[in-house]
């Protein structure tokens, strides 16, 4: 029986080799980064409501101290609770919320949502479907550009290890950003800037600022 992406993140894959991974390759370095950048370019009022959606383990706090959440609200939100078992464990006191992007039950309205590598796993225009209706006024989605010719959202050359191995057969689909674009207006929402951050093997982890209109 052939394993899918849903299976894969609620329980196969480990959060340990998925940290693994993720530092291996910069990923995690870059999208922590990102997580930066977001709170720089929504500039929160003190008080905010923002959400984390896919949120994963927290690794984010090992390149990002967890005191820069302090003067909001935030919700960090993803399918796994052991993930999130672990980003408690990383920042104390966080509000995490287990929910599904795909049949979310998360209620806005939020100041600013990000995400990071989440479309790509699931069904992304229902996925976006849900973070636009959360009553947002910015969205930040960091999505993945691979170099010209690889197609496949795990680099072909580098076989991911242990559990991580679940994605030589559950495969990620790499975003059209023509049709990202087209949908986030469609719901009221304009690209504003594009962040990149580049990865290993020439990809790039690139932050788009989507504001409602």
């Amino acid at each position: 029986m052939p394993f899918t992406l849903r299976d894969a993140w609620t329980t196969l894959v480990s959060a340990e080799d998925y940290e693994a991974h993720m530092a291996a390759i910069g990923q995690a370095q870059a999208n922590a980064a990102h997580l930066r950048d977001f709170l720089e370019l929504v500039n929160p009022p003190p008080g905010a409501r923002l959400l984390i959606a896919g949120c994963g383990p927290g690794q984010m706090f090992e390149h990002l101290d967890p005191c820069v959440f302090q003067p909001y609200r935030t919700v960090f939100s993803d399918i796994n609770p052991r993930f999130l078992a672990r980003l408690r464990e990383r920042c104390p006191g966080a509000l995490c919320v287990v929910d599904d992007i795909e049949r979310s039950a998360l209620a806005g309205p939020f100041y600013a949502v990000m995400e990071t590598l989440m479309l790509e796993h699931v069904d992304w225009r229902q996925g976006l479907a849900a973070l636009c209706g959360l009553g947002t006024e910015y969205l930040y989605l960091v999505v993945q550009r691979n170099p010209a010719g690889m197609a496949t959202a795990v680099t072909p050359s580098r076989t991911p290890q242990g559990t991580m191995r679940i994605f030589t057969q559950a495969h990620p689909q790499l975003l059209d950003l023509a049709e990202l674009a087209a949908a986030l207006e469609i719901r009221g929402y304009r690209i504003v800037s594009e962040t990149p951050r580049p990865v290993a093997d020439d990809k790039i982890m690139l932050g788009l600022l989507a504001r409602r209109v």
